[in-house]
């Protein structure tokens, strides 16, 4: 009988799971870096309103 290849021994098969591998990694660099800029974002939204106490709403709803 002959032998069957296994999905690692074929080069194609390995660049695609390498070219997802680093997708992933991407993705997740991604992810972790939006979830930095809200959190730095928060943080300096709550210095501002920190200094403002006095002088008033930001934003007022106009109908």
């Amino acid at each position: 009988m002959a032998r069957q290849p296994k999905e690692t021994d074929v080069p194609a098969f390995a660049l695609k799971n390498e070219a997802a591998r680093q997708r992933w990694e991407l993705f997740h660099r991604a992810i972790a870096h939006a979830k930095q800029s809200n959190v730095d974002a928060m943080d300096d939204s709550e210095v501002v309103s920190n200094d403002n106490q006095g002088s008033g709403p930001l934003l007022s709803i106009v109908r």
